[in-house]
């Protein structure tokens, strides 16, 4: 107040004197030398906020919520970060992109960054969205399909190259399965709900949350056997960064993960405003759909060893358990270890 004051006190003695007076010029002066003091005094200028891209693994979608939420509710801006979120194309092209420098965040699967890293890639997670892999096998009611041994004699609808496909394998074996007497029916990604609704296939492999919620609004499906029921945990989505910026920007990671905190709280206290942030980050979302999606979430953040702790930690026996299953099924380096692949040092 008082600047403005001394300011507009400038521009009156010029509009009555004329700039070129000389009480005009005197005066003027003395006067801007006060609002310079006026300044000092009023302390630091706020700076400008951090510009934070996060590359998602794909489209927006309910178990993003945390993040959307922080940055719905001014959370990150609090922060001091200017969020922006950039839509993936599934974790591998995140992992590229990021670990090339391009972007601040990232956000993959946990198996993803752990084959990333073992190739090179300089990444590490630094939290869990997902820590209970929500991979499922799913059928309809009906199907006769009850147990593992079930799907023996049974057509599986398979998308190739699809994390789904590679993990079934997975599950096949921990559950002493021929796969010689289960028929293969490759698909793309794109049908492979319709073929199982029209009863083309008699099982899938994918998302309880997702692909299992979107089969059940058309027809009843049979109980998901969850793949991490059999010890198939692979967990799920992470956030990830380069070596290079956490080392660099270790203060921004620890103010972004206490705002996506603050917002996983938010998601789980106030669902339909989380439903709504979500809806306005992807309008062409369906409300029902995203409000079964979020319901079911939480089943997924934690295991019984990371239960009890801040949300984004990971338990070193889960991430240990991920990695026997990616040495047995997945070729990766024995060598390969947890401490390589994430770190807890930025949860609040």
């Amino acid at each position: 107040m008082v600047c403005k004051f001394l300011a507009n006190a400038v521009v009156s003695l010029r509009c009555r004197w004329g700039s070129a007076h000389p009480c005009a010029r005197f005066t003027g002066a003395r006067v801007l030398s006060l609002m310079l003091l006026c300044g000092a005094c009023s302390g630091p200028v706020a700076s400008a906020a951090e510009t934070v891209t996060v590359r998602l693994d794909w489209l927006v979608s309910g178990y993003h919520a945390p993040l959307v939420v922080a940055k719905e509710r001014g959370l990150y801006a609090a922060q001091g970060l200017d969020v922006h979120f950039e839509n993936g194309q599934g974790s591998l092209a995140t992992l590229q992109v990021v670990g090339a420098g391009n972007g601040t965040l990232g956000l993959a699967s946990l198996s993803a960054i752990s084959m990333a890293e073992s190739h090179g890639v300089p990444v590490v997670a630094i939290a869990g969205l997902i820590q209970r892999a929500p991979e499922a096998v799913l059928s309809l009611a009906g199907s006769g399909i009850h147990s593992p041994k079930d799907l023996e004699g049974k057509r599986w609808g398979a998308v190739a190259g699809d994390e789904g496909q590679r993990l079934f394998i997975a599950y096949a074996a921990r559950n002493h399965l021929d796969l010689n007497k289960i028929r293969k029916v490759t698909l793309n990604a794109s049908t492979v709900l319709v073929a199982l609704v029209h009863g083309d296939v008699d099982f899938i492999c994918g998302w309880e949350m997702e692909e299992g919620l979107k089969i059940a609004r058309i027809k009843p499906i049979a109980a998901p056997m969850l793949l991490a029921a059999s010890g198939i945990n692979t967990m799920g989505t992470s956030i990830f960064v380069t070596r290079r910026m956490l080392q660099e920007k270790p203060d921004l990671l620890r103010r972004f993960m206490l705002a996506t905190q603050q917002g996983a709280q938010i998601a789980v206290s106030e669902p339909q405003a989380a439903v709504n942030a979500l809806l306005q980050a992807r309008p062409e979302f369906d409300r029902a759909f995203v409000t079964a999606e979020l319901a079911a979430l939480p089943a997924y953040q934690h295991t019984s060893a990371s239960a009890g702790h801040p949300f984004g930690w990971l338990a070193r026996s889960d991430v240990d358990g991920m990695l026997a299953v990616m040495r047995d099924y997945y070729a990766l380096p024995a060598a390969f270890t947890a401490d390589q692949l994430y770190t807890n040092r930025f949860i609040p």
